[in-house]
Parts: C-alpha cells; sequence; structure tokens
C-alpha cells in the first residue's frame, strides 16, 4: 500500500490539547493518591500512639504507669507544654521555625546547583560552571549562619523550657510544707528522689522537647517540599516507592522496638538511688564514722553504680541492636530503593527521558539523588522519631509524677491520718510470755531463760573477740602518735591523761581530762550544751584530733557507738540490727535469724517490730520505724556486737521507763561498759561515776554516784 503522509502520522492540536489534559489529570490524581497515602500513613501511626493501653501491661509491680506512647503520655506532655510554653518561649519557636524553613529553602538551592553543575561539568561549560562554584561558595555563607542559629535557638529554647517548668514546680513543691509532705508523707506513694526528677529529669525532658519540635518539623516540610520536587522529575512513581517502602519499614521496627521508655525512667530511678546513697554517706558521715561502716557504705554505693551500669549497658546494648536496624533499614536498604526510584525514568522513559541528551540525563540524576538523599532523610528521621517519643515518655512520667503527686499531697496530705487499730503482738515469744499478768512460776522460768541466753550470747561473743583479735594482732600499731598532737595507745581499758578537747573552732571545750575508766565500770556524762560531752566521743573514735595528751583504748570494734538519732541503712531489716556487718559476716560469724529475733526481743517485748516486718522486708525504715523503735533497734545492734564499751548518747530518750530500764540491764547482763550522755537523773541508778563538764573554762569532775 501507499507510504503514510506526514499529515496522517501528525497529530492535530486538538489531539495534543486532548492528550496533555489527560496526561496532566493523570498526574494531579497521582500526586493526590500519593500524599493522600503519605498523610492517611501518618494519620493511622498517630492514632495507633493514642490507643488505649491494655490494661495487664500498663502497670508495673510498684502499680505505677508504664512509661509509653500512648493516650497518657500525649495527655501528660500537653499539661506540661502549657506550663512552659509563653510569650518567649512562642518567639523562640517563631524563629527557629524561619530559620527551619530558611534551612530547606537553602537545601533545595543547593541541589539545583549541584545538578546545573554536573550538566556543565559534563558540556564542559567553563563558564557556567565556575558561576556555579561561586554561586555554592556564596550560598555556604547564609547556610553556616542558619545551622548555627538553629543549634543556638535550640539550647536557648531548651534553656528556657527548665527555667519555666522548674520554677513553676519550686511554686508546688515549696509551697508552705509540700516539700515534707512529698517525702515523709504519701505512704507507698511518696515521692522517690525528688531531687533527681526536680534536676537532672527535667533538664533531659527539656532537651528532649527542644530537640523534637527541630527533629519533627524539618522532616515533615522536607516530605512535603521534595515530594513534590521529585514527583515532578521522576513521576509519582518514585515518591510512592519510597514510601511504601518506609511504611514497610517503619511498621517492622515498631514491632522489633524495645520500650525505650521504660528504659530511660528505670535509668533515671537508679541514678537517684545511686545519688541517694551518697547524700546519705554525707548527711549521716558522723553516725556512719562511728559505727566504722565505711566498707559496708561502700559495697552499697559500688552496688548501686553497678546496677546504674548494668542496666545502662543493657540499655546501649538494646540501642545498638536497633541502630543496627535502623542502619540497614533508614540507611542502606533506603538507598537502593532510592536508586531504583531514580532509575526509573531512564529505563521507562517517563517524563519524557526518551528525547533527553545525556547532559541533561546526568543534571536531573544529580538533582533527583540530592532530592531522594533529602526526602530520605526526612523520612527517616521521621521514622527514627518513635526513638525519641519513647525517651521522652520516661522523663515525662518522672516529671509528670511529681506535679501531679505534689498536688495531690497538697490536698490529702492535711488531711487526718486514718486511725488503725495496734498490732496484736504474736502468740509466742523466744524469750518472753506474751502476756502481761504472769505468776511467780512463770516470770521465774522466764527470767531463767533471759539469762542463760545472756550468758551464751557473752560466751559466743567472746570467742569471736578473740578470733578477731588473734587475726588482726600483727597488723594493728600498740601506739600512734598523731602529727604535732597527742598519742593513742591501745589497751583493755579507756583512759584520759592530760588531755585537752579542742573544737575545729580553736576554743578548748575540756582541759587537763584525767580518768580512768575501768571494765563494768558504768560512766554518765553530763553538762550543759556545747561543754564538750559529744566531743570527748569524737576523741574516742579519731573523728576530732587529738590535741595533746594520751589516749588509752581498746581496738575500733571493742568500742560501739550508739547516737541519739539512730542510723539506718538502706537493705532489710536483718541490716539495721547486725549494721556495719553484712548477711555474708553475720552467717560466717554463726550467728542465725533465731539468734537475731531473741535480741529484738530483749527490746520490744511486746513484738510489735516483728509483727510489722520480716526480717528479709526492705523498707524505707527512717520512715517506717517510730522514733521509739528506731531506739530500740539500734540497742539491739548494740547487743549483737556486743563491744567491751558503748557510747550511749541520749539514745533512749524515745522509750518508756521500764524499756528504758531493761535495755540498760541487758548491757549491764552482756558485759558491756557503758559510757551515757544524758541529762536524766533516773539513769544515774545504772552507773557507778559521773563526769560532769562545767562548760567554762574546761573545767570538769569526775565522782563516784
Amino acid at each position: 500500500g501507499r507510504a503514510p503522509t506526514m499529515s496522517s502520522v501528525t497529530p492535530t492540536r486538538k489531539q495534543l490539547d486532548s492528550l496533555l489534559t489527560k496526561a496532566k489529570q493523570r498526574d494531579y490524581f497521582s500526586k493526590a493518591l500519593l500524599y493522600a497515602a503519605l498523610f492517611g500513613t501518618g494519620a493511622i501511626f498517630f492514632f495507633k500512639y493514642l490507643e488505649k493501653p491494655k490494661p495487664e501491661s500498663d502497670t508495673l509491680k510498684s502499680g505505677k504507669k508504664k512509661p509509653r506512647v500512648d493516650r497518657v503520655f500525649f495527655q501528660r506532655l500537653f499539661r506540661i507544654l502549657k506550663i512552659i510554653l509563653g510569650p518567649t518561649e512562642a518567639l523562640y519557636l517563631l524563629l527557629l521555625t524561619v530559620l527551619l524553613l530558611a534551612r530547606t529553602m537553602l537545601s533545595v538551592a543547593i541541589a539545583e546547583n549541584l545538578g546545573n553543575n554536573a550538566q556543565n561539568l559534563v558540556t564542559r561549560n567553563w563558564k557556567n560552571l565556575f558561576k556555579g562554584i561561586g554561586f555554592f561558595a556564596l550560598i555556604t555563607i547564609p547556610a553556616s549562619f542558619v545551622n548555627s542559629g538553629l543549634k543556638y535557638l535550640s539550647a536557648m529554647l531548651s534553656l528556657r523550657f527548665r527555667i519555666k517548668l522548674s520554677e513553676h514546680i519550686h511554686d508546688e513543691y515549696l509551697k508552705e510544707v509540700n516539700f515534707y509532705k512529698a517525702c515523709n508523707l504519701g505512704g507507698a506513694d511518696r515521692i522517690d528522689h525528688a531531687d533527681q526528677r526536680v534536676t537532672a529529669d527535667i533538664a533531659d525532658f527539656s532537651d528532649g522537647i527542644s530537640n523534637l519540635y527541630t527533629t519533627l518539623f524539618k522532616p515533615v516540610l522536607d516530605v512535603i517540599l521534595f515530594t513534590g520536587k521529585l514527583g515532578s522529575k521522576t513521576g509519582w512513581q518514585g515518591p510512592m516507592l519510597m514510601y511504601c517502602y518506609f511504611i514497610l519499614s517503619g511498621a517492622l521496627k515498631r514491632m522489633l522496638m524495645p520500650s525505650f521508655g521504660q528504659l530511660v525512667a528505670k535509668e533515671s530511678e537508679l541514678q537517684g538511688i545511686y545519688r541517694t546513697a551518697h547524700q546519705r554517706l554525707i548527711t549521716n558521715s558522723e553516725e556512719i564514722a562511728f559505727y566504722d561502716g565505711s566498707k559496708r557504705e561502700k559495697s552499697i554505693i559500688n552496688s548501686a553504680l553497678r546496677n546504674l551500669e548494668k542496666h545502662a549497658a543493657w540499655s546501649c546494648t538494646l540501642r545498638a541492636i536497633v541502630g543496627v536496624f535502623d542502619g540497614l533499614l533508614v540507611k542502606y536498604w533506603a538507598s537502593i530503593i532510592g536508586y531504583l526510584s531514580l532509575s526509573l525514568p531512564i529505563f521507562f522513559d517517563l517524563k519524557d527521558n526518551a528525547t533527553a541528551t545525556a547532559e541533561q540525563l546526568t543534571r536531573d540524576y544529580i538533582k533527583n539523588t540530592q532530592f531522594l538523599g533529602t526526602l530520605a532523610t526526612a523520612v527517616g528521621d521521621l521514622v527514627l522519631v518513635g526513638n525519641k517519643l519513647t525517651t521522652i515518655a520516661g522523663y515525662t512520667s518522672r516529671v509528670s509524677e511529681l506535679l501531679e503527686q505534689v498536688r495531690r499531697l497538697s490536698l490529702v496530705g492535711t488531711s487526718p491520718f486514718e486511725l488503725k487499730e495496734d498490732e496484736e503482738a504474736p502468740s509466742s515469744s523466744p524469750l518472753f510470755s506474751p502476756t502481761t499478768s504472769r505468776s511467780d512460776l512463770e516470770a521465774e522460768e522466764e527470767n531463767s531463760r533471759l539469762q542463760q541466753f545472756y550468758s551464751d550470747w557473752r560466751t559466743r561473743s567472746e570467742l569471736l573477740r578473740e578470733k578477731r583479735h588473734s587475726q588482726s594482732q600483727s597488723n594493728e600499731p600498740l601506739e600512734r602518735k598523731v602529727p604535732k598532737g597527742g598519742t593513742y595507745k591501745h589497751g583493755p581499758i579507756i583512759k584520759f591523761e592530760h588531755v585537752d578537747i579542742v573544737s575545729p573552732e580553736g576554743i578548748v571545750l575540756v582541759k587537763d581530762l584525767n580518768i580512768n575508766v575501768e571494765k563494768n565500770h558504768h560512766v554518765m556524762v553530763t553538762g550543759p550544751n556545747g561543754s564538750g560531752k559529744s566531743s570527748l566521743f569524737r576523741i574516742i573514735g579519731e573523728l576530732w584530733p587529738l590535741h595533746c595528751g594520751v589516749v588509752t583504748k581498746p581496738s575500733k570494734d571493742d568500742i560501739l557507738f550508739v547516737p541519739q538519732k539512730p542510723y539506718l541503712v538502706l537493705g532489710t531489716l536483718r541490716d539495721q540490727i547486725i549494721y556495719p556487718h553484712c548477711h555474708a559476716e553475720m552467717l560466717a560469724n554463726g550467728v542465725t535469724d533465731e539468734d537475731l529475733k531473741k535480741l529484738l526481743w530483749i527490746v520490744d517485748s511486746a513484738g510489735k517490730i516483728l509483727a510489722n516486718w520480716k526480717l528479709d522486708d526492705v523498707k524505707d525504715w527512717f520512715h517506717a520505724f517510730s522514733g521509739g523503735q528506731k531506739q530500740r533497734v539500734a540497742m539491739a545492734r548494740l547487743y549483737y556486737h556486743r563491744p567491751q564499751y558503748a557510747v550511749l548518747d541520749e539514745c533512749t530518750s524515745a522509750v518508756s521507763d521500764e524499756v528504758e530500764g531493761r535495755m540498760y540491764k541487758a548491757a549491764a547482763e552482756l558485759g558491756i561498759t557503758l559510757f551515757t550522755v544524758s541529762h536524766r537523773s533516773s539513769l544515774k541508778r545504772f552507773h557507778n561515776s559521773l563526769l560532769v563538764f562545767e562548760g567554762r573554762e574546761g573545767l570538769w569532775k569526775f565522782e563516784r554516784i
């Protein structure tokens, strides 16, 4: 047949317009579908975060909510945002938004410039190439200022958030006596480690929220802008391929990612425990020094540090594993999908690439690479926002709990305490009869059992002392000279020879003290405040340097100090009795839990302590014990160690006269020589001599009672 003419194959203008209109419609439809899929997926993930947590997984063993990204988290976050967002913070956010927009525009300009430079390089258009390089050099100047400004504004915003939130918490926490209620009232809901929450947790929360705005706003802006840019170059298939990949990888990552919010909250709690251990050491330094408890405190602090280290190491391990998946899913495998997206216009002749020259393809490839890289980074940042949110959830939980509990205690803490019936004593006792009315025969049998226990305990203690002395005899010097001061001598008794007691301020409290305290010769020390009573025992305990004279005394293990405010260690009820020993040392000494119960029954014949707690119970004993119970446990600690000498500093002021008398009699029966600081004349009957400090000119007198 006849060959077709040019007019028969060339489409008319009307046909071209029709084809162009249909192409544009398809393109608009494709873009609309792309954006709908993008924002629809984002909405699904957002509302997935807002789902109510399951009741069975919502509670920790302590009864507190697990920190996680859910509706509770967003409610707490919005409440905190109302506190920290003010006019100044809004101005910082506005400036930060402007800089984020500027950086995005600069990223587009740089991508366009790199594409044009690549085309000029391929075509050897040196003039335009050098112009492009010059433009790139100029644009880096504002880009540097923008990047630096973003860091500055983000840091300032974090500082403003911290100031506003801290001031608000200070207003609530230091309102009237709320700080006391927060630390001492509330029972199981008492705020733990309030100092950690007010300082470190607020700082971490502020940093996280400030960075979250930058992390979230710029990727969203980049996704919207570069999706359009890339779609105009590669067609809707390129971005759609990328988004399908990120949706699948994000879903996979969410399934595999652990709860970093819980890890962060736990790490913050462990940091608080570690800090509290150091604070307790500082607050109770004198009591710990009197007990010679440095070894035990070291083990407690090191244990807290090891727990923190183990948790931090586990958290780092999980983050490293998640980092591997982040690298594979968000970075490397995403690059493979990116290259496939870039190749679509070339392989399938999309967007009129069939007629494009090599130079134009090179230019478009470089531009698309920049667009795709920025888009991939933006989507990857959005995927990683989940990590940041879970971390922020932990700090949000800690800060919100502080706010909520302070508000609750502000109302509930002032309400009258609920009355409770006294706990009845156990029906049986290792030493005492549980009834108050006993026959003479029962009282005699009870006293016989008590005397037998005293005898057995003295015998066992002496054997342990002899064993300890034989092991340490070669290591302990018999005499030690204080530089430019007096001399300490090791001996079986306590003796002061021409000793001056001088305070750190250089004031002579006691002058030329000469006394001799034999074993089983009990001494009561009295005098006005500031006369040197407690200072005498600081000299014995070697807490203060000996100014002059000679002090003879047994080893530290043979002297125990019982202060008016007993030191209660972190640990079990058993630990309170055996401090500064640990459980392993107790067992090595052949002491059993039954022995400890008998020691407790000496000071607590009603058995209320053992009725309320077991020896393995771990509590905040400073708040759990009453004042009298603290002093009872401190005296049981004295009987456990059974030293040769005991220094008692008003340590029975919170118990009844009957219990006090039993305590002093028990100490005497166990062969403990007492040094007692007290103003109560009723205690004189338990002592042999009276040491009186006059409180003026260092005068003193030592007399028989």
